[in-house]
């Protein structure tokens, strides 16, 4: 054991998280914010020392979203420089013992949302979450849950790698980055410690070698300035990073949360954008928009279109593990009880509300249950009447993104803050599908994607859309001619 423990090796960066893992009283540690750092070798590592010091004995989970991922970042490195230890792996359990036979560390991943309910009843001294913007908010507190320990005096810890973009990008930015806390969230509970390509040594080692140049005089004499600059003249992966386009530099190459997060709305503005509520005007027209879901949230809005062309999104409803007559109640009351809702809309109702075609569907591949009685006639008992809406994917997003402000033209939509959380978190999230860059990742067929309030919205945009070469296709959502189709603007 012994070792093994001296073939353990940390970088001055990576010693810091050691220590807040072992001796802070935070629970969430996020580390990262760029590319290059070393964070996957980190955790293993970590975890390894943590566990075999007889002083911690920790017991930990190493979690990857994707199951070749944690094979090919995790468990196959640890092949490579621990073989001796490897040989306690048990591969079916995906465990690894001590040599004394306690579990050191196990390996998880949860290639479906579904897959993270595996975890319940199991209890680890500390969460190693790899890549975790890849990791749905459910899964990361689900996973919390069994993140327990028996040891006195020791605080169980989340330790969370991340850089800027995925799915996760807007919830661990509120929590790590802009420190904006719900109510029942404990600020003092949460560290973030960035860190650098500049802070792996060994991008820049040949470089340092041929110069001269030690380890410890590149770590100890060196500012962080120098470092940094050495390593961006001299190392191929920064070079690699900076040919890349500005958004995707300036996000893995010096970890700006900001620049990356909405790369597919890059356009949109967020600090002129989104505005302070107001009473809308009564000759404005307002349309709702429906996406149905059961388990996975169904998302409903209310949006308005002034007399020269501006849109505003009034609120966002997003709620699932609900039944259809649930979600009908909770709408309906929204719209004619809230008291901040019916005063921003005077009392007003949508003269129209749209959905997707699942709402329409009995017993199909587009149902959203099993039943005779469609999601839109469920609504219909409650006197909420559904029309189908215009659901063309690439025509629907170039229309929205078409009303964001560019250097020509000055912003034509707008998001009143605080009633549209959900919107908000999944715009900043969303990016290019890298087979198809003018529709989102995963195209509208990935459960992992969270993508049901951009949907429900590019609905309500399309309903009220009238751009000048095109006013007669506004029709589309209103009697549901458009399907599918596209149409030219």
């Amino acid at each position: 054991m012994k070792h093994i423990k001296e073939t353990i090796s940390l970088l001055p960066k990576q010693l810091q998280l050691k220590e807040l893992i072992a001796g802070s009283a935070y629970s969430w540690i996020g580390y990262g914010g760029a590319r290059g750092g070393a964070k996957s070798h980190a955790i293993r590592e970590i975890a390894l020392l943590l566990g075999l010091d007889p002083a911690y004995r920790m017991r930990s989970l190493i979690f990857r979203r994707y199951s070749k991922e944690l094979l090919k970042n995790h468990i196959l490195p640890l092949y490579e420089k621990h073989p001796g230890l490897m040989n306690n792996y048990n591969k079916s359990e995906k465990i690894l013992y001590s040599p004394n036979g306690d579990p050191l560390i196990q390996f998880g991943y949860a290639d479906s949302e579904s897959d993270i309910h595996s975890f319940q009843g199991f209890e680890f001294d500390l969460i190693f979450i790899d890549e975790a913007t890849h990791c749905t908010p459910h899964q990361l507190q689900f996973l919390k849950t069994s993140n327990r320990t028996m040891k006195q005096g020791f605080t169980p810890k989340m330790v969370l790698t991340m850089n800027p973009g995925g799915i996760s990008h807007s919830w661990l930015k509120r929590l790590f980055i802009d420190r904006n806390f719900l109510p029942n969230e404990d600020p003092g509970q949460y560290v973030f410690l960035q860190s650098y390509l500049w802070d792996n040594v060994f991008w820049s080692i040949r470089s340092l070698t041929r110069d001269g140049i030690s380890i410890h005089d590149y770590y100890h004499h060196w500012s962080e300035t120098e470092r940094r600059d050495y390593c961006l003249k001299h190392s191929t992966y920064a070079a690699n990073l900076r040919s890349l386009p500005d958004e995707l530099r300036t996000a893995y190459l010096y970890g700006d949360w900001e620049v990356f997060g909405g790369m597919f709305f890059r356009n949109f503005d967020r600090k002129l954008q989104v505005i302070e509520p107001f009473e809308v005007p009564e000759s404005w027209t307002l349309v709702g928009s429906l996406d149905p879901g059961f388990s996975s949230p169904c998302s409903f809005g209310v949006t308005a279109r002034d007399h020269e062309g501006r849109y505003y999104r009034v609120f966002t409803y997003y709620e699932k593990q609900r039944t259809p007559r649930q979600h009908a109640d909770a709408i309906n009351e929204i719209l004619t009880t809230d008291p901040v809702i019916t005063g921003l809309l005077r009392g007003r109702v949508p003269s129209v509300i749209v959905s997707g075609r699942d709402a329409f569907a009995k017993k199909e591949k587009y149902s959203v249950v099993s039943h005779e009685a469609t999601f839109a006639d469920v609504f219909a008992s409650k006197g909420i009447f559904l029309s189908p809406a215009y659901t063309g994917r690439k025509t629907g997003w170039w229309s929205w993104k078409s009303l964001f402000p560019t250097e020509e033209k000055p912003a034509s939509y707008f998001i009143f803050e605080g009633l549209n959380v959900p919107l908000l978190d999944e715009m900043m999230s969303a990016t290019f599908d890298s087979k198809e860059p003018e529709d989102i990742a995963g195209k509208g067929n990935d459960p992992s994607v969270a993508d049901h309030a951009l949907d429900e919205q590019r609905y309500g945009i399309m309903a009220l859309f009238k751009p000048e070469a095109a006013k007669n296709n506004e029709t589309f959502a209103r009697n549901g001619a458009g399907g599918d189709r596209e149409f030219d603007l």
